[in-house]
């Protein structure tokens, strides 16, 4: 018995020491913070521990997982209406750090990345979370509408919807910068 619970525990560690970053990023672009992110991650690894033996054995754990973080902030915008978001840290220049660090000076991509999680903030939280699990986390559409529980065109139009909203904030604030 104390094996059994040894070898949970060691596939348990092993899933997020694999898996975490992926599930952060996606906790991160749905709520635009870290420390909200992190509180999602956790609370979902929290939620499936207990069911880890069930778990492990299904086709893809990080899709129950991140059905788990998607519920957790959904419930949260609902009880909140809205997470609080803050802008991205800045460096001593004050201009934006990157998401990611990268060799080299990449301030146009730095940039264009801050545009783009703005302009993210601006969607409702379902189509957000859609185009987040579509394009980020590069799911399929049908993975997409499982994860969601709804249909395949549903998918489809809030993708597309959402892009198409993005680009609008995106050229809107490009007009104005000028």
């Amino acid at each position: 018995m104390a094996h059994d619970k040894t070898e949970r525990m060691r596939g348990f560690e092993e899933f997020v020491a694999a898996r975490s970053q992926s599930l952060m990023r996606t906790a991160f672009l749905l709520v635009g913070t870290k420390e909200g992110a992190e509180d999602l991650v956790q609370s979902a690894l929290e939620k499936a521990f207990p069911r880890w033996s069930r778990v492990r054995r299904m086709d893809t754990p990080e899709a129950y997982v991140r059905r788990i973080v998607v519920n957790n902030a959904h419930s949260a915008w609902r009880a909140a209406q809205r997470l609080p978001t803050v802008t991205l840290p800045t460096g001593p220049d004050g201009s934006p750090l990157a998401l990611t660090r990268s060799a080299g000076d990449h301030a146009e991509d730095v940039t264009l990345r801050d545009s783009l999680l703005r302009a993210l903030d601006e969607l409702p939280h379902g189509m957000r979370t859609i185009v987040v699990l579509r394009y980020w986390e590069e799911l399929s559409v049908q993975e997409v509408a499982e994860l969601q529980r709804c249909s395949v065109g549903n998918v489809k139009s809030q993708a597309a919807r959402g892009l198409e909203r993005l680009r609008e904030l995106m050229t809107a604030e490009a007009r104005s910068e000028r």
